[in-house]
């Protein structure tokens, strides 16, 4: 494939799959996680958390569980409040219209909001001993009825679910374009349909784990441990302990795997600092699986209808969203729900669009951010409107796509939440595919086996993946910054804000720099995740590690590439336009002459005088990068455009599905993806095939569940379902190249593309295979729903 990039180097590494710097080290076992990381003696966190989504703490009695084996300290919720605040919002939440205070304490205060709400903790010498302790922890609620759905928290009766508040509406936001009403009235054909998203999670191989230890003589926390955000996280920690942020250091290690749920304003943080003051030793908590699993989102219901002409143009959209965001904590994942309307009308030329979005607060666990972050719905709803209209009006479902999409020239534009896309070839993409997925051959399977207890469906849908959010108000904020250092010997140090969840994004960063450089990407270590030593940044969020930090990076490489340019012409003779950096050495190429980068380095610290003469000393250069495609004022209709790039990629899938059980089976799958410029295609790569598993299994399989006690009864793996590798067919990749106009190198995150694709193009494959015998308007299509839908269509 042919790399393309707007601003690339003599020897630049860009485009190529350098393969990952610390690949070896984790494939055989050799890096340390968090968990590994504990002191000897440490002490051990417990927590107890409630059994109730709605009660009242009449009363909490710790003398037992201290009195147990190897407990040291214990905590309620009025102790901790005296050594401690809530931790204030990660987002300026009045700006969104949202009312009353936050009460995102790290133990419960009075009432128990949710179940699985942390209401007491105790420390212990060993973990047992703390587990153990908690059983002897006498508590008293008075259970109240909750409040779980969104359809019931916004009735006039429905009693106030967060302390202090007026109202369980958190915000209601109406998105409009041209006149829909008039659009609908005039239309040759229209389609309704409903759509509800079940709770789901990302289940990450690491569970969250945070170590806290107090230096009394320093009076200074130090905490290590999976934090997605550590400079942010450093910010609300500091707050919520009452200290100056200078007196926490946060340090985030190598994390497996965060998609969002490891992200600041986790309750834990500061129960360990606060445990670790109390007792002056360190202390650790490790998550258990089952409260990973208690970390959901996505849960939405959908009322839509889409209108078009005769000849099948797309003429109007209407959709109207009720959201059930949980309870409020200190982050701000419930903002994904504003992220479904706002990707509106996706890669589709719709001029008339009306679009209403109700967020609701309810009694369930506060939402945490995952990978998709609200745009995945958007694509999925979209995605399944266009098959209902392509089954009213008779068009195929691909030429019915093919006719309305938006035109690589009319890019870049406005959507109607005032998002502007920046590029894209969609009509390319598609014709791409064609030739990828045998459509005509899989038709003609699904259509011999349409008698049969074994039906085929065959599904496709594009996906538009917003990256790099930027609003202003809250983290992550609109810039990243990236300090690039030549040492004595010629090897190189980035240190950067962002941070890397096992992406391999410092690789990314590493190639970014070495090609300006002219060195290998192992010359170059990349430093992330430790407040006391990088500049001030977001860490991992939307796509940003390249795009933002890699890209500040680069920018200050470029910087340095001049210097040592200019060191070289002071020793090789010439002007420093003559020089050009590769293969580890800096030429003078007319004369032959060249002297390594190693030699420059040691020469630019040893004798400035003369090899470093008229250049700004030391070797180390700080950029900042902040995307341009960022509009933070509001316009006339008082939109503002938080994401810069906008990725695209088009899914399809044929599945086999048993009429009898309900169990779908995946038989193909093909994608194209264009992310514009790729640093890295190996690593792209690795991120879109990671992310279209995680859409199937959000798709047919992943959902957590509470019983008639509003209960967890998902938590484990053996209840919340993920993809296993034999349930997955070989997917094939297909990639585009379509440059971000508004990025020196034309970058385009990629972190997120691929599961809003593959969750749509999988829903649809389903419901194509139950045809006219069922409608199934809930995700996960599970083998008991799909039953359940044929039961009632059948009676």
């Amino acid at each position: 494939m042919e790399h393309h990039f707007k601003d690339a180097s003599p020897g630049s590494l860009l485009g190529e799959s350098v393969a990952r710097l610390d690949g070896m080290r984790f494939v055989s076992g050799r890096v340390d996680y968090s968990a590994d990381l504990i002191p000897a003696g440490a002490l051990h966190l417990a927590i107890l958390r409630s059994a109730h989504a709605c009660a009242t703490i009449v009363s909490i009695d710790l003398s037992e569980a201290l009195a147990m084996p190897g407990v040291v300290a214990g905590l309620t919720g009025e102790e901790a409040a005296r050594m401690s605040d809530a931790m204030p919002p990660a987002m300026d939440l009045p700006a969104k219209g949202a009312r009353g205070p936050l009460q995102s304490r790290c133990l419960a205060l009075g009432h128990a909001t949710y179940f699985g709400q942390p209401v007491a903790a105790l420390v212990a010498t060993t973990v047992h001993d703390a587990q153990a302790a908690l059983a002897k922890i006498r508590i008293e609620y008075e259970v109240r009825v909750p409040t779980t759905n969104a359809l019931d928290a916004l009735r006039d009766d429905a009693p106030i679910v967060q302390p202090g508040w007026d109202t369980n509406l958190l915000v209601r936001d109406r998105i409009r374009s041209g006149d829909a009403d008039a659009a609908f009235a005039r239309a040759a054909h229209i389609a309704r349909g409903e759509m509800t998203i079940g709770s789901s999670t990302s289940a990450p191989m690491e569970t969250l784990c945070y170590i806290a230890q107090w230096d009394a003589r320093a009076e200074r926390y130090a905490l290590t441990g999976t934090f997605q955000n550590p400079h942010t996280s450093r910010w609300l920690l500091a707050s919520a302990l009452r200290v100056k942020e200078s007196q926490v250091r946060v340090i985030a290690p190598r994390i497996g795997g965060t998609f969002g749920l490891k992200m600041a304003g986790h309750p834990e943080e500061v129960l360990v600092a606060l445990f670790s003051r109390l007792t002056r030793r360190p202390v650790a908590w490790v998550e258990e699986r089952r409260e990973t699993l208690l970390a959901g989102s996505r849960s939405q219901h959908h009322s839509f209808e889409i209108a078009a002409d005769e000849e099948g143009r797309l003429t109007g959209w209407r959709d109207r969203i009720l959201v059930d965001v949980g309870i409020m904590g200190a982050g701000h994942s419930w903002a994904m729900a504003l992220v479904t309307p706002a990707v509106f009308p996706t890669v589709y030329t719709i001029e008339h669009c009306d679009i209403e979005c109700s967020l609701a607060i309810t009694n369930q666990p506060p939402w945490q951010a995952i990978r998709g972050y609200g745009k995945e719905i958007g694509n999925l709803v979209l995605e399944r409107a266009i098959d209902l209209l392509a089954r009213q009006t008779g068009i195929d479902p691909l030429e019915l796509r093919r006719r309305n999409l938006v035109a690589r020239e009319a890019l870049p534009r406005l959507l109607p939440s005032g998002l502007n896309v920046d590029s894209g070839d969609y009509p390319g993409g598609l014709a791409q595919l064609q030739t990828m997925f045998d459509f005509p051959g899989w038709r003609q399977r699904a259509e011999a086996a349409r008698a049969s207890e074994w039906r085929i469906g065959v599904g496709i849908a594009f996906e538009l993946t917003p990256e790099g959010g930027a609003r202003p108000g809250n983290f992550p904020n609109g810039y990243e910054t990236s300090t690039v250092r030549i040492m004595p010997s010629g090897d190189v140090q980035v240190l950067t804000g962002v941070t890397s969840p096992g992406s391999g994004s410092d690789t990314g960063i590493a190639q970014m720099v070495a090609g300006e450089l002219g060195l290998r990407a192992e010359q170059v270590s990349v430093i992330e995740g430790d407040t006391d030593v990088t500049p001030l940044g977001t860490g991992n969020a939307s796509s940003r590690a390249l795009m933002y930090g890699g890209t500040a990076a680069y920018l200050a490489a470029q910087e340095l590439r001049g210097r040592l340019a200019q060191c070289a012409a002071n020793m090789l003779g010439g002007a420093a336009q003559e020089i050009v950096l590769r293969d580890g050495h800096a030429w003078r190429e007319a004369e032959g002459k060249r002297i390594s980068v190693a030699e420059l380095a040691l020469g630019a610290h040893l004798r400035p005088f003369t090899v470093a003469a008229g250049v700004t000393l030391p070797l180390e250069v700080t950029c900042s990068f902040a995307p341009k495609n960022v509009r933070v004022e509001p316009d006339a209709q008082g939109r503002i455009a938080t994401y810069p790039t906008f990725s695209y990629s088009v899914h399809a899938v044929a599945l086999e599905l048993d009429m009898a059980t309900g169990n779908s089976k995946l038989l193909d799958y093909a994608v194209v993806h264009d992310c514009g410029a790729m640093i890295n295609p190996a690593l792209v790569e690795g991120q879109l095939r990671g992310a279209i598993v995680m859409g199937i299994g959000v798709a047919l399989w992943e959902q957590i569940k509470f019983d008639s006690q509003h209960r967890m009864i998902t938590d484990r793996f053996k209840s919340y379902l993920l993809p296993r590798a034999n349930d997955l067919p070989p997917i094939r990749v297909g990639h585009r190249v379509t440059l971000n106009p508004f990025h020196p190198l034309g970058m385009k995150g990629a972190g997120e593309s691929g599961l809003g694709g593959a969750l749509a193009a999988v829903s649809n494959a389903v419901a194509d295979a139950l045809g006219d015998d069922a409608c199934l308007q809930h995700v996960p299509a599970t083998p008991a729903r799909v039953t359940a839908a044929l039961r009632e269509s059948r009676a």
